[in-house]
């Protein structure tokens, strides 16, 4: 008896080391904190990130609730705070930000989105930055369209009337603010885009012939408008992707298995997220129950941050541990942005020190005031940066980048109140054979010898 309890003995000894062993493991694997590389990082309560390429960096625009916003920049080693005071502006509560050259300047302005109150009327307006050799100038409230209603997410998107600012309401029409040559107008109404619901995501997705867009939506059906030559149909519904009886949140879009056909990934708040597969006809739900669980999500987040050659999906819970998958919905080692205890609420990916890696940055709020978050993936493969530009030499938004028969889109606004750096990030090493369709319908192949890359119109044969 007593040699059978030693035994037993052994065994759970053997069993729990074990355990250890693997959950040591565990850590090596995943992402590695870079947070002490963020030289300002005061805990406070924190939305939307958006990120832009403009003089000659990548800047990461944190907007501030109930405090100052932030515009960060990677300069000597470190994530710097590099705001004007202008974009300061620590009186409103800003949620969302994107970026966008809606004026052909080829310098992208600035949208921040408000929102002081649950649904409904607010007090603050939103603001639209644009930037000056003098600065930076606020246009939304003189041009008289400065919105009322609260919002909870805003994009770039390309309509037949170029780049616009879609804003995503809550109780509110819905928007898209584009300049036209009598200045700044909210033209939705003309695309039958002004429906009232309880908006809360934006993902532009360029396909053979436009760009759609889908918009995720609490407490009624999701949105998705077909571009039908100069026009829209909202089919959400005919393309299954409607989802009424769910709350959705963060959302983004991705190409599985490099077939040349982006699919979308959504998390619904506290209920069963999908990862919707297209299949010429329509999307079918094909998330595996390890993805397809409930938690309290904010904001999905799809890149190829192990620089592996296809993407992964980052999940930003609020008040509950951090997921990480394959672009299939497999579970995946998350390493340190587990954050168990996080308040995460936006997120976006850059390669702010210029390593060949996406970082991730996370910000955090609504329940309690945190600091932001930095994180990279531990891989060291090689990788391609491809920057698409317009005309103008501003970031193509919605621009579709095949790459070696794999899709990938110039973000216009995605996760949830989110915008990802401007570029495409390619897990591969050149060369690379590169086809571009620009959002106006341009397209043409360029053949990729370097590691970084930009493109032009006119590079295209």
């Amino acid at each position: 008896m007593r040699l059978n309890l030693v035994l037993v003995m052994i065994a759970a000894a053997t069993v729990l080391a074990s355990c250890q062993s693997t959950s040591e493991d565990s850590t090596t694997e995943g992402f590695v904190s870079l947070t002490d590389s963020i030289e300002s990082n005061p805990s406070l309560k924190r939305y939307g990130v958006a990120v832009t390429h403009r003089e000659g960096e990548l800047q990461a625009f944190v907007t501030g609730f109930g405090g100052s916003n932030q515009l960060l920049a990677w300069r000597d080693g470190v994530l710097r705070d590099i705001t004007p005071e202008a974009l300061k502006d620590a009186e409103t509560d800003a949620i969302g930000a994107a970026w966008c050259d809606i004026d052909s300047d080829g310098d992208e302005e600035l949208y921040v989105l408000t929102t002081d109150t649950y649904g409904g009327r607010k007090r603050f307006p939103d603001k639209l930055y644009d930037p000056t050799g003098d600065g930076w100038s606020e246009r939304l409230g003189g041009q008289g369209i400065a919105n009322r209603f609260a919002g909870r997410s805003v994009g770039c998107v390309h309509t037949p009337q170029g780049y616009g600012f879609f804003v995503a309401r809550y109780g509110g029409p819905m928007q898209l603010i584009t300049e036209t040559d009598e200045g700044l107008r909210d033209v939705a109404p003309r695309y039958g885009f002004d429906r009232v619901t309880g908006g809360r995501s934006i993902v532009a997705r360029p396909t053979y012939d436009g760009v759609d867009i889908f918009a995720g939506n609490e407490r009624g059906p999701n949105f998705y408008y077909t571009r039908v030559n100069d026009s829209y149909e909202e089919r959400a519904e005919d393309l299954g992707v409607a989802d009424p009886e769910q709350n959705a949140r963060g959302v983004d879009v991705v190409d599985i298995g490099d077939t040349g056909v982006l699919d979308i990934v959504l998390g619904n708040w506290e209920g069963y997220h999908r990862i919707y597969r297209y299949d010429d006809e329509d999307f079918e739900d094909v998330a595996p129950s390890t993805f397809r669980h409930p938690t309290p999500i904010r904001s999905v987040i799809a890149e190829d941050f192990d620089n592996d050659g296809s993407d992964e999906i980052f999940m930003n819970n609020i008040g509950a541990a951090n997921s990480y998958h394959e672009e299939d919905g497999r579970r995946l080692p998350i390493g340190e942005a587990e954050e168990p205890d996080g308040l995460g609420t936006g997120g976006a990916t850059a390669d702010f020190n210029d390593d060949g890696r996406v970082e991730l940055l996370l910000a955090h709020g609504e329940q309690g005031s945190q600091p932001l978050t930095l994180y990279q993936h531990r891989s060291d493969s090689d990788s391609t940066r491809i920057r698409v530009l317009t005309e103008d030499g501003a970031p193509a938004r919605n621009a579709r980048v095949v790459v070696d028969g794999g899709v990938q889109v110039v973000d216009g606004g995605s996760g949830y109140l989110n915008q990802m750096e401007p570029v495409v990030h390619v897990g591969k090493e050149p060369p690379l054979t590169v086809r571009v369709r620009y959002p106006d319908g341009r397209s043409g192949t360029v053949k990729v010898e370097k590691r970084s890359v930009v493109i032009r119109p006119s590079d295209l044969s």
